[in-house]
């Protein structure tokens, strides 16, 4: 878990529950013929079409408001092809330490070969994203722990990489694990069966981040192939075997790589299978609901951790928000599928 988190959920236990932001907040996500490119540069009129996600900000473990002098602004919109968000961040002083050749088996930055440690937080800045398209209940048993969620730092802005540094867990502390298949050789010739907390994979999504005269933008698209129900397909293998658990890091049902009682049982302790994280392999429907979070850590002036919802949402706990999908015009998905194939 990274450290900033830890050190909310500390503080946490020690502020009094407060009324949380924005909770209930809902944005539509317009859908775009021609949606932006994800290149971290906002051209003129790329993103104007966009819904900006309405609200104010607020502290992590508090019922602070966000930081005043460096506030963020998150715009969403969909296409054909998959989820479009912007984040415009006011930082007076961005931090990043990871460059692009970290891999954890999650990231279009990922290089083969590398399974290098890293951890958010403390001394970087990074951006999240929590995608629960189940539209799973904020007070449902275990609700923290079903989302897709994605976790990306500045690297381009910061120190000039070639790319945004990303980690990708699913749900809570990412729980079930990714196999290397084959395993991964590090830098120190340590050979590694398992991603670090990671399940699933941004085998399409891209994510990058250019720096503004008052800070930075970053661009995310999140294809909807990525979201391919890996969790849900990989619990049920889980479960289907759970006789065979055993403590072999080599077995696909290590206890200790996939936790599984930590997702599964509901108030009762009874076994609970098949939920997964839904299995999205092509675009919602208009009018489709799904959860979502936007968080931020920043460094500059004064280190912060905020939620688009809610003074304990993101990583810790819900809430969430809700994402809706616009409408899209018979015409419009045309021009948009028209747009694809040219490019």
């Amino acid at each position: 878990m990274k450290k900033s988190l830890l050190f909310g959920m500390a503080l946490s236990l020690l502020v009094p529950a407060a009324q949380a932001l924005n909770e209930g907040a809902t944005v539509t996500a317009p859908f775009l013929a021609t949606p932006p490119t994800i290149d971290g540069v906002v051209s003129a009129g790329e993103w104007d079409d966009a819904m900006v996600a309405p609200g104010e900000w607020s502290d992590h473990g508090s019922d602070l408001t966000a930081d005043p002098l460096e506030p963020t602004v998150v715009k969403v919109a969909y296409s054909v092809d998959g989820l479009y968000i912007l984040f415009e961040c006011t930082d007076t002083g961005v931090a990043a330490a990871a460059g692009a050749s970290e891999f954890l088996g999650s990231g279009p930055t990922a290089v083969d070969g590398q399974a290098q440690t890293f951890t958010f937080g403390g001394e970087t800045d990074y951006l999240a994203i929590y995608v629960d398209p189940t539209n799973y209940s904020d007070d449902a048993v275990n609700s923290n722990f079903f989302s897709y969620s994605i976790q990306a730092e500045p690297g381009v802005t910061a120190n000039g990489a070639d790319a945004s540094y990303t980690y990708s867990e699913a749900g809570q502390n990412g729980r079930f694990k990714r196999k290397f298949d084959p395993p991964l050789v590090d830098n120190d010739g340590v050979i590694h069966h398992w991603a670090n907390g990671v399940s699933w994979e941004l085998n399409k999504s891209v994510i990058i981040d250019g720096p503004t005269a008052d800070g930075y933008v970053m661009e995310w698209f999140i294809a909807w192939t990525d979201l391919d129900g890996y969790y849900q397909n990989w619990a049920s293998e889980v479960l289907d075997g759970i006789a065979d658990v055993a403590l072999d890091e080599l077995d696909p049902f290590n206890i200790q790589n996939a936790l599984v009682h930590s997702f599964f049982l509901d108030a009762d302790g009874n076994a609970v299978g098949g939920l997964g994280f839904g299995n999205v392999t092509g675009m919602p429907m208009p009018g489709t609901e799904w959860k979502v979070q936007f968080s931020r850590y920043t460094q500059a002036s004064a280190p912060q951790y905020t939620n688009w919802v809610g003074d304990t949402g993101g990583f810790v706990s819900r809430p969430f928000g809700s994402l809706v999908f616009g409408e899209a015009s018979g015409s419009a998905v045309r021009e948009a599928l028209m747009h694809m194939s040219s490019n």
